[in-house]
């Protein structure tokens, strides 16, 4: 039975759809279908049971539930359906309950029924969190504890003793509690470690100098850019920006007044740049700008003003002032083109930029 379940697990983890592994609910979305298959078997071999020992009624309630489970299961294990999703829940906790429902007023095989809802607890905090798994908790034990004492047992068609009854409701409230403390703890903990992938995420694609874009993150940017353009069938140009003589800042000045001079510059870039452009550091005092949906022309004219804007900002700390200058290489890419080609060709351009005298901006040709 352990190998069977091993295998099971197995064979979910390998085959739920890779897509979700994209979006914040996939850990959920993962338990509770894993769950619902779980339940499902365990329900349908119930049934079977029920059936051979001619328990017709409980039989086709447990078949039931068990088909209700597995189509949850199913729609969960897949993004196609996302939008079920919440909905598949509910449903699967409904029937669950109604199951449940039903075991305590017909009492199952030798009035065993009851103990079922022992399992409601922990499946309904991983069907629905913690603060709608407190509340469906207290509506559930709120009707059971109504069928169980209502007077003279007119909601059951079998019969509890006294002690059988308050021990099943102390022994379900002891559950939900530490089923509760589970939630939180499972909650807090999932939130911590959330909380440092997203910090860990930030640092891999984030320059901590400029906090702009680097590489790794720069070039997420241009592979969406490359699928829109694709679809759209419009050009794009990238630019390669230089700081002019940025190693004799640094000798000059320091590499402090180096890194401010950095700072200072991506902030102008920053302020120069359109909406729809994504700046980044390139790599030492290099800077990469993508201006989606502009061609060649349009991006001399939108970089000419940026060079003059930097060129127009000095840097200035303490008694030290700073004109910096930029020189620019830029290449139109097509949907047909890959973008690092067109940054290789941006290079080739920014190095004619620097043989021209620097300061000035200068588009690829093929003579480059």
């Amino acid at each position: 039975m352990q190998f069977l379940l091993r295998k099971l697990i197995r064979y979910y983890r390998h085959n739920v759809d890779e897509s979700l592994n994209i979006d914040e609910g996939y850990q959920h979305s993962y338990l509770v279908g894993f769950f619902s298959l779980i339940i499902s078997i365990i329900t349908f071999f119930s049934a079977i049971t029920s059936f051979l020992n001619l328990l017709y009624s409980l039989a086709v309630s447990l078949f039931l539930v068990s088909i209700l489970l597995l189509i949850t299961f199913y729609i969960l294990k897949t993004s196609s359906y996302r939008h079920y999703h919440n909905c598949s829940r509910f449903i699967a906790i409904v029937a669950l309950y109604i199951l449940c429902f039903y075991l305590v007023c017909a009492g199952g095989v030798n009035s065993s029924g009851p103990l079922w809802i022992y399992v409601i607890p922990s499946i309904t905090f991983a069907f629905l969190g913690l603060k709608q798994g407190i509340i469906a908790n207290a509506a559930f034990i709120f009707i059971v504890s109504i069928m169980l004492f209502f007077p003279n047992d007119q909601m059951l068609l079998t019969t509890y003793s006294y002690e059988f009854k308050t021990r099943l409701i102390y022994v379900f409230l002891t559950i939900v509690t530490l089923s509760g403390l589970y939630e939180v703890a499972r909650y807090r903990s999932f939130m911590r470690l959330k909380t440092m992938k997203d910090k860990y995420e930030y640092q891999a694609q984030f320059d901590y100098l400029t906090f702009l874009p680097n590489r790794r993150g720069i070039q997420k940017i241009l592979n969406k850019d490359q699928r829109q353009r694709k679809h759209t069938h419009k050009v794009s140009t990238i630019a390669i920006l230089d700081i002019d003589k940025f190693k004799v800042i640094n000798d000059e000045f320091g590499h402090e007044v180096g890194d401010m001079v950095l700072k200072h510059t991506s902030r102008v870039l920053r302020d120069c740049i359109r909406s729809q452009d994504s700046l980044a550091r390139w790599g030492g005092e290099e800077f990469l700008l993508l201006l989606p949906e502009t061609t060649e022309q349009e991006a001399l004219v939108l970089l000419e003003s940026i060079r003059e804007c930097v060129e127009e900002t000095p840097f200035g700390h303490g008694n030290i002032s700073i004109f910096i200058t930029l020189s620019v290489g830029l290449c139109e890419t097509s949907p047909e083109v890959d973008f690092n080609e067109t940054i290789k060709f941006s290079d080739v351009s920014l190095y004619r930029a620097k043989q021209a005298g620097r300061n000035t901006v200068f588009a690829y040709t093929p003579e480059c």
